[in-house]
């Protein structure tokens, strides 16, 4: 038995800001991977840690509000008919979006992550074009109770792909320093 910290990751963003990407870049270096598809499939995944360790997670490679919803009507539900041993895992990243209409969204993950006993975390990915930068919704969300807030800085460039990348793996790097730390 090993003394562990579970994690509830939600990256937080809109379309077009590259959230899919980074979560996408995330798995795949979690896994030592290359996914070339827009993004890999939301399934129980085992990541390996810089340091080795095996972390047991699932991944969902969308936002809440486009994928699961309108299927699912709930966040517990969503989890449940996807993976009903989510309780049980080590790490899960459920992606949402960040409009007036999310809060109640990210106020049940938040909920949902607590009765499971994970640390809930908001992970808000910030696009920055220059005076188009909008964080009006995020205040809505950043308010509510995260056990932590993460802020993955996006700063708008023409060729993005390799930016996304290396955001991703950062994000991994952080969530396995984290659980193992």
């Amino acid at each position: 038995m090993r003394i562990m910290r579970r994690l509830f990751v939600v990256p937080l963003a809109n379309n077009n800001h590259g959230k899919t990407s980074i979560v996408r870049a995330l798995v795949s270096q979690g896994e030592g991977k290359h996914y070339v598809s827009p993004h890999p499939q939301k399934k129980i995944r085992r990541l390996v840690t810089s340091s080795g360790r095996i972390v047991d997670a699932y991944v969902f490679c969308r936002s809440y509000q486009e994928t699961e919803k309108s299927y699912y009507g709930s966040v517990a539900a969503a989890l449940d008919g996807n993976d009903p041993g989510w309780r049980l895992r080590e790490l899960i990243v459920m992606p949402s979006h960040v409009t007036s209409a999310c809060p109640p969204d990210t106020q049940e993950m938040i909920d949902v992550g607590h009765s499971a006993g994970f640390d809930v975390i908001a992970a808000s990915v910030i696009l920055k074009k220059g005076a188009a930068t909008r964080l009006t919704n995020y205040q809505n969300i950043w308010t509510q109770n995260w056990d932590e807030r993460w802020t993955i800085d996006n700063p708008s460039i023409s060729l993005p792909a390799g930016q996304l990348d290396a955001l991703g793996r950062d994000l991994w790097s952080r969530i396995s320093k984290t659980i193992t730390g």
